[in-house]
């Protein structure tokens, strides 16, 4: 009986402290709001992507049943697999393909700010990166709300 006790708590307290994605998306606002040199832009970029990539992923694994995005040793290229996800979940449904739409653009910037030694538009690729991550999550909570 005390092992399923200790299960049940360690689950719990796991629940309790469960990360919210979407802190990532306002740091990537708050990153740019002032003195927004190359370093914070190309950051802003990063976690803007992070925060609509983490949130799209938990909502394929948590809401759609997708528990392989469970495993830390998934095999394929998980981001660019949660991005098709969406694009062929349902094909009638035009906020999902949208989400895997603005993914994969939004994952083009990030590799971009994260690899590229330059970026001729960086200013431009910040702005529209964050407005994709919004779109993204916004869309997400849509969906979220369909589902209550």
């Amino acid at each position: 009986m005390l092992p399923i006790l200790l299960v049940v708590i360690w689950i719990f307290i796991l629940l309790l402290m469960k990360f919210d994605w979407s802190e990532y998306f306002n740091l990537a606002n708050e990153l740019i709001k002032t003195d927004a040199n190359e370093a914070k832009q190309r950051s802003s970029i990063s976690r803007a992507y992070y925060a609509a990539f983490c949130l799209a992923r938990n909502y394929l694994r948590d809401y759609l049943g997708y528990t392989k995005l469970s495993r830390r040793d998934f095999d394929a290229n998980v981001h660019q697999y949660v991005a098709e996800e969406f694009n062929k979940f349902d094909p009638k449904n035009k906020r999902m393909i949208e989400i895997g739409r603005d993914l994969g653009r939004l994952r083009s910037f990030r590799n971009n700010a994260d690899y590229e030694d330059t970026i001729f538009s960086l200013q431009k690729n910040t702005q529209m990166s964050l407005q994709l991550a919004r779109n993204i999550i916004d869309n997400i909570n849509k969906l979220n709300e369909e589902i209550k």
